[in-house]
């Protein structure tokens, strides 16, 4: 990368290069693509793989984090579905005087993803489980399936190559795992592919620069629980069982080695029906058990130091439920879970006390909230990007 210094000192800035540097890496994405416009060094700068690298690895800092994330979510109605986005954390900033019932949040219809999709978005179930530093993959179900990578910032998207067949299944139906996350190691986003046959799984991994799938070779012996990759750590984790005993386990596809490592579940009763989802940064589990009096017991488990199995901690949830998940957003004391798919609430681990939050546009609708999640404002390398970071790679080889 060239030289801050060379890069900073055609600009009038009264301080040191390091210092500029350190300060437009914690900008919104907003004012510094605006900053790009100002001069070709501050583009070069701006553009630079490091730089943009250096921006996404600043949501580390929590007030960066808090400032950039956005909760994304889709709502679901009779033969239509919504995407959804809102910045929350401004929402409630703005209105922290206010009394939380008679709160209504209006969020922006990121419609523009139809513009993108095949048909105009028909059979088309906008998923935002898979997010990642502002990018999320969606999935088109119409047909043969069928994944896309947006950026609600830039509003573009890239459908992906679908991933190669490694091997002829043993049933005419078969499962896929999909996850995405990126690569600090070589600044790449990776989506990830688990064909699961019979007697386990077979991983390949895509990434933007190749714009290919790339087998792993090894079969690994599990059968797919849960389908939606969960981001946390620097892997891609799924609910498995092994093929061997049918025992559970979560898995984790390390993003840096490319490896599968397992993680041991808390002490939940066999008869549980689990799955795997993420509370803030952490994995969780949530299991949930019917008996035939048609009395529900649930218990929500958070792995608190990631690996350790003595970390995992149970939460006590005081709103009666049948199916709970973390949304991804929280503040210094409430986190926003989704009750039922049917309301988003503001709750208390501390005290168990909660608020809804009202969505005013579907207030009026008979539905429910399909998937709800939050994505990260980043200088993601858009498709005209990705082309110059490989002009930009290629050129830095020659010197």
């Amino acid at each position: 990368m060239e030289d801050h210094g060379q890069l900073m000192g055609l600009q009038n800035v009264d301080l040191p290069p390091e210092i500029v540097y350190e300060i437009i890496s914690r900008l919104p994405v907003k004012p510094l693509s605006r900053l790009k416009c100002v001069s070709k060094p501050w583009r070069s700068l701006i553009s630079h793989p490091d730089f943009v690298a250096k921006y996404s690895k600043a949501v580390e800092n929590k007030d960066v984090f808090f400032q950039r994330r956005r909760l994304l979510f889709t709502f679901a109605a009779p033969g239509h579905h919504w995407l959804y986005s809102l910045d929350l954390n401004q929402f409630l900033n703005e209105n922290h005087n206010v009394d939380v019932d008679s709160l209504v949040a209006a969020p922006t219809e990121l419609d523009f993803v139809y513009n993108h999709l095949p048909n105009g978005g028909r059979g088309w179930v906008p998923f935002v489980h898979y997010s990642c530093h502002g990018l999320f993959l969606s999935k088109l179900c119409s047909g043969d399936f069928s994944f896309s990578l947006i950026n609600p910032v830039t509003k573009e998207s890239k459908t992906l190559l679908k991933a190669p067949i490694w091997r002829l299944p043993m049933k005419p139906y078969f499962w896929h795992l999909y996850g995405l996350g990126f690569d600090y190691s070589t600044n790449e986003y990776k989506v990830i592919n688990g064909q699961v046959y019979c007697d386990g799984i077979i991983f390949s991994v895509y990434t933007l620069e190749t714009d290919s799938w790339r087998q792993i070779e090894c079969l690994f012996p599990y059968k797919a629980k849960g389908y939606d990759g969960i981001l946390v750590n620097g892997a891609v984790h799924w609910l498995v069982r092994k093929v061997a005993d049918r025992s559970l386990v979560i898995i984790s596809f390390l993003l840096t080695e490319e490896q599968v490592r397992e993680i041991p579940l808390p002490p939940i009763p066999s008869t549980h029906s689990s799955q795997l989802t993420v509370f803030r940064n952490w994995l969780c589990i949530t299991s949930v058990s019917t008996r035939t009096e048609g009395v529900t017991f649930n218990e929500l488990w958070v792995m608190k130091e990631y690996g350790v199995r003595e970390s995992w901690t149970k939460m006590q949830v005081c709103k009666p439920y049948r199916k709970l998940s973390h949304s991804g957003f929280w503040t210094e004391s409430h986190d926003l879970m989704v009750f039922d798919r049917s309301s988003l609430v503001m709750y208390n681990f501390d005290d168990g006390t909660f608020w809804n939050l009202s969505i005013g546009c579907l207030s009026e609708l008979d539905g429910g909230f399909g998937s709800v999640g939050i994505y990260v404002e980043s200088l993601l390398p858009s498709l005209t990007d990705q082309e110059q970071r490989k002009r930009i790679k290629e050129d830095e080889s020659t010197q």
